[in-house]
């Protein structure tokens, strides 16, 4: 697989990894309080959430600085999108039992549904894990060598008009802001 399509998909199960936490939650015996119900299933979900949350987290501090320094001309936060990628999360409190495979691999269906049509149709939401960590979503319009482009990106930093910042590609469809300044590149 491409690099960029491992770190879409690697973005796609982290943001997930919330959604897998929650679901091993309720399936923890409250009762005996010892142990899950389903202790392959849950040890499975557990495993996905860590190492997707590790390889994100390994992903983004190894980024190297980027190699186009563009200069941002308007900039829309798109961060309150969040609330639209919540509905998934709705699942986890309705009736779902990982001891019937019906709904396992129901579940596993629709994620997977989920993440070709976001990776096929360039559609982004924000990582719940990368907001927890500073990072936001936007709709960015920059210069680069005069000439204007529009693209999404995700950014720690505080963007606004005028910012020169260092952007690297994460996929084919989502950049991040290793780097901003002030000044007058572009």
């Amino acid at each position: 697989m491409k690099p960029k399509l491992v770190t879409a998909i690697l973005l796609f199960i982290s943001a997930y990894s919330p959604l897998f936490l929650i679901l091993a939650v309720k399936d923890f015996d409250f009762d005996k309080l010892q142990w899950f119900k389903h202790p392959c299933a849950v040890l499975f979900l557990l495993t996905i959430t860590t190492l997707s949350i590790v390889l994100l987290f390994v992903t983004m501090k190894t980024l190297d600085r980027g190699n186009m320094a563009v200069k941002v001309v308007s900039i829309k936060d798109r961060s309150s999108d969040l609330i639209n990628y919540t509905i998934p999360y709705i699942l986890s409190f309705f009736g779902f039992d990982l001891s019937k495979w019906g709904d396992v691999i129901s579940l596993g269906i629709f994620l997977s549904i989920m993440m070709l049509l976001t990776i096929k149709s360039k559609s982004v939401f924000l990582n719940p894990i990368l907001a927890m960590c500073g990072y936001g979503l936007y709709d960015l319009e920059y210069s680069f060598n005069g000439s204007q482009k529009n693209i999404i990106i995700l950014s720690n930093y505080e963007l606004k008009p005028g910012l020169v910042c260092n952007i690297r590609s994460l996929s084919r469809f989502l950049y991040v802001v290793t780097e901003a300044k002030e000044g007058a590149n572009g």
